[in-house]
C-alpha cells in the first residue's frame, strides 16, 4: 500500500512472479513493462522506460485505450499517478540499487499542472527511496500549448532533482525554439525521423546536423523506435548518445539482464567499415593524384586553366579555384566542361566567384590548419550551382604566398560522389 496526501493505491502481487506487482483500474489489470535504454558509447544499459500494459480479461488493452477512459481532470490525475506509482514500485522492488535511470511519462494534461500536483511526486519518490536524480520525466512537448505552465512545470521537476526529457521530438509541430527555451536534459527523437532517414537521402544527411544542433543546445540525444540493424546503423552515423527500440531490447515485466553489449560492439565494427567511411576514402583516392599533380604544376608556373585540366576531366568534377589566406578568391573559377554546359541559370547571379570572400568556409580553415594535407568536407549545398557538392582543399605556397587550392565535385548519395 502506498499512501500519499491525495489518496491510496492498492498494489497486488502477481502469483508466481517474484518482484512483480499489478494494480486495477476500470476492471483492468495494469502492469509495468520496462524497455532498456542503451548508451552507444558505453555499450551498456543506462536506463529503462516504464511502460503501461493492461489486460481486460484475456484481451490486451493499449495504453492509448486506457488513458482515453480518463476524461475529467480528477480521473486523468488519478490514472497518471497510478501509472507512475506502479512503475516506481516495480522498479524499486527488483533491487535496482545501481545508477540506471528510470524514464517516466507524465500525461501532458498533468505536466502543465506540475506545481499544483508536484507534492505527490516528491512524496512518491521518498516513499520508494528513489533518488530524484535517477528519474527522467518525459514530456511530449508537441501536445502542450500553454508555454508558461509548461516552462514552470519543467522548472519544478528540475528543481526537484529529476532530469527532464522532451519526448517524440520531430513528430507533429515540434520546434527548436522550445528546446532552447526549456533546456531539457535529454531530447528523444521520434521514430518517424529514423524512418525518414531510411527512405530519403536528404533526411539521412540532415539528421546528424539536427543531433549536433541539439548537442550545442546542451541536451543529450536519444533515438527511439529502432527496430532493425539498418536503423541501428543510421543511429550510429548520427552521433546520438542513447538508443531505444526492439532491436536493442523488448519491453519486459522484469528488467532486461541479457544485455546487448556484443550487438553494439558489432555495430561499431560495421560502422568502421561502413560505406559512410569508405566513401570518403574512395573520393580521396580517386581525386588525390590529379589534385597533387595540379599543385605541382601550379608551383612550376603553369596557368590554373592548364594545371587543373586533368582534375576537371574526372567524373563528377565541377570547378577549381584559388583562395588567399583571408579566403578571398583569386580570379575566376576554372569550370569542368559539364559545368560550362549547364542550362539551369537560376543561380547565375552567384556563379562568378572572383573576389568572393570564403573566409567562413570550413574547407579554408581546415586547409590552413593542416598545410600540405588534403582536406575534404561533408556534402553541402553549392552556392554557385544550387546542388550538393563536396570540396577538397589544400594549403600550399604559390609565388611565395600561402594559398588554398579548392576543388568542388558533385555529390552522389548512391556511390559517395564517385560514379
Amino acid at each position: 500500500m502506498t499512501e500519499n496526501a491525495t489518496g491510496k493505491f492498492q498494489f497486488l502481487d502477481e502469483p508466481g512472479e517474484h518482484g512483480k506487482v499489478f494494480a486495477t483500474y476500470e476492471h483492468m489489470k495494469l502492469y509495468s513493462a520496462f524497455q532498456p535504454i542503451y548508451s552507444l558509447s558505453h555499450c551498456r544499459i543506462v536506463g529503462y522506460e516504464g511502460l503501461l500494459r493492461a489486460i481486460d480479461g484475456r484481451r490486451q488493452v493499449s495504453p492509448y485505450q486506457i488513458f482515453s477512459l480518463a476524461r475529467d481532470e480528477a480521473s486523468i490525475v488519478h490514472l497518471d499517478r497510478l501509472s507512475r506509482a506502479l512503475h516506481l514500485r516495480n522498479f524499486c522492488s527488483m533491487g535496482r540499487d545501481g545508477v540506471e535511470w528510470l524514464f517516466l511519462n507524465v500525461d501532458p494534461r498533468v505536466i502543465v499542472q506540475g506545481k499544483q500536483y508536484g507534492a505527490f511526486f516528491r512524496q512518491l519518490l521518498e516513499e520508494n527511496n528513489m533518488p530524484p536524480e535517477r528519474v527522467v520525466v518525459e514530456i511530449m512537448e508537441g501536445a502542450i500549448d500553454d508555454e508558461l505552465q509548461l516552462s514552470e512545470s519543467v522548472g519544478f521537476y528540475k528543481d526537484l532533482g529529476c532530469l527532464v526529457a522532451i519526448d517524440d521530438f520531430g513528430a507533429g509541430q515540434s520546434n527548436f525554439e522550445r528546446i532552447w527555451r526549456l533546456s531539457p536534459d535529454i531530447v528523444k527523437l521520434d521514430r518517424s525521423m529514423i524512418v525518414q532517414a531510411m527512405h530519403k537521402p536528404m533526411a539521412r544527411r540532415l539528421l546528424p546536423g539536427i543531433v549536433s544542433l541539439i548537442h550545442e543546445a546542451g541536451s543529450l540525444v536519444l533515438i527511439e523506435g529502432i527496430e532493425t540493424l539498418e536503423e541501428a546503423m543510421v543511429a550510429m552515423e548520427t552521433d546520438v548518445d542513447l538508443v531505444q527500440g526492439h532491436y536493442f531490447g523488448m519491453p519486459a515485466h522484469t528488467l532486461d539482464e541479457s544485455h546487448s553489449e556484443g550487438k553494439i560492439l558489432s555495430l561499431f565494427e560495421r560502422y568502421q567499415a561502413s560505406s559512410a567511411l569508405d566513401s570518403t576514402q574512395k573520393c580521396l583516392a580517386y581525386y588525390r593524384s590529379a589534385f597533387v599533380q595540379a599543385v605541382a604544376q601550379l608551383q612550376a608556373g603553369q596557368a590554373p586553366e592548364q594545371a587543373f585540366g586533368e582534375l576537371l576531366g574526372l567524373r563528377g568534377a565541377d570547378r577549381c579555384y584559388i583562395l588567399d589566406q583571408q579566403g578571398v578568391q583569386l580570379g575566376a573559377s576554372c569550370l569542368a566542361d559539364s559545368a560550362k554546359r549547364v542550362t539551369d541559370r537560376c543561380y547565375q547571379p552567384l556563379a562568378d566567384g572572383r573576389g568572393a570572400v570564403w573566409l567562413r568556409r570550413p574547407y579554408l580553415r581546415r586547409a590552413l590548419q593542416n598545410p600540405g594535407s588534403l582536406q575534404m568536407t561533408r556534402p553541402y549545398l553549392s552556392i554557385a550551382t544550387g546542388k550538393l557538392c563536396v570540396t577538397l582543399s589544400m594549403a600550399v605556397v604559390l609565388h611565395g604566398e600561402i594559398s588554398v587550392l579548392c576543388f568542388d565535385f558533385h555529390w552522389s548519395d548512391e556511390v559517395g560522389g564517385v560514379k
